[in-house]
């Protein structure tokens, strides 16, 4: 598997567009990462390893202080849970973007892991922009 590459001060929404929700970080995270709303509504970094943990609302793309681009616990965070999101490098144009197992990670391979959960959370636009949209099913396990 091969994460997203790209550097947290370049990622960002494109455009009017994009749809932006607040959250508290339940952890720490970094601008780029895929999220998912936790049990106590923060969001936390997404990872395959899970049911729940797989099933990313969105990537964070801006932390409360201008210029940041890492939260600690109880920051606000502001996610983009539909629409582009460009600074990435190297994607596949068209290809599928999946929540990774390893936490807050994005990546073009779906897991082949056994127990791990594939959850798309969008596709490539470009070599550097992800279209975020969120399947609505629940993943089932890899076998």
């Amino acid at each position: 598997m091969a994460a997203f590459a790209g550097t947290a001060a370049d990622i960002r929404p494109l455009g009017p567009v994009a749809q932006i929700r607040r959250f508290n970080a339940g952890g720490a995270l970094t601008v780029g990462q895929a999220v998912y709303i936790a049990s106590d509504d923060d969001v936390e970094a997404a990872d395959a390893d899970g049911q729940a943990t797989a099933q990313a609302v969105g990537i964070v793309v801006a932390v409360g202080a201008a210029g940041a681009t890492t939260a600690a616990v109880g920051d606000r965070v502001d996610v983009c849970v539909f629409g582009p999101v460009t600074g990435y490098a190297s994607l596949t144009p068209g290809g599928v973007a999946y929540v990774s197992p390893t936490a807050g990670s994005i990546d073009q391979t779906a897991s082949a892991t056994s127990g791990d959960f594939n959850f798309i959370i969008g596709y490539a636009e470009s070599a550097a922009t992800v279209f975020v949209s969120p399947q609505l099913a629940v993943p089932t396990a890899v076998p």
